[in-house]
């Protein structure tokens, strides 16, 4: 009588799945943290608290680092949990000017004051744009990722970001006709 190779639904081995892939967030930290910083400026937290926000997308990363799919970009992951805390940020701090700026300290005065004046003016720029169009913009001007790669990340169709990157460049380029007409502002 020939052995039957059948496997039971029951037999414990057969009910063992492959143990979730934990996140590495030391090693995620050293490699995207500019990444997350500058992404949480570009999604309207202040320059101030962009570096406390950041860390904190770290501590979130860590306590839900076991959630982490390892078949998506950690940098996506991350991205994601930088959205839902600057969007938190933003409605906690929906009175304050984001002309609170870091000064910058090093080099020539004059160059700091121009860089700050700079990105014054960006953030302001960006405040014109909605939330799904500030975000594309940030990602595809400032961080420079691809369309495919901003698709990716925001889990969105390729067309869909073309689209918002299209829509976004128009609204910051008129927010910047009109600030730079009321307020007079060069830049270089």
């Amino acid at each position: 009588m020939a052995e039957s190779c059948q496997v039971s639904v029951l037999d414990p081995p057969a009910l063992m799945l492959a143990p979730p892939v934990a996140l590495d967030v030391a090693s995620a930290f050293r490699e995207h943290y500019p990444f997350v910083l500058r992404a949480l400026v570009g999604l309207g937290v202040t320059p101030i608290d962009a570096d406390d926000v950041a860390q904190e997308v770290f501590v979130v990363a860590h306590r839900r680092r076991h959630e982490y799919d390892p078949t998506r970009p950690s940098r996506a992951w991350l991205y994601g949990i930088a959205r839902g805390l600057a969007r938190n940020r933003r409605r906690a701090r929906k009175d304050e000017s984001l002309d609170v700026l870091p000064v910058a300290t090093r080099g020539d005065p004059e160059n700091a004051a121009a860089h700050n004046q700079a990105l014054s003016v960006a953030l302001r720029c960006l405040d014109a744009l909605s939330v799904k169009l500030r975000e594309v913009f940030v990602l595809t001007e400032f961080e420079g990722l691809t369309a495919p790669e901003v698709a990716t990340v925001l889990d969105l169709p390729v067309n869909t970001v073309y689209s918002r990157v299209r829509l976004g460049r128009a609204r910051f380029d008129a927010a910047l006709a009109k600030v730079r007409a009321r307020e007079g502002v060069k830049l270089r």
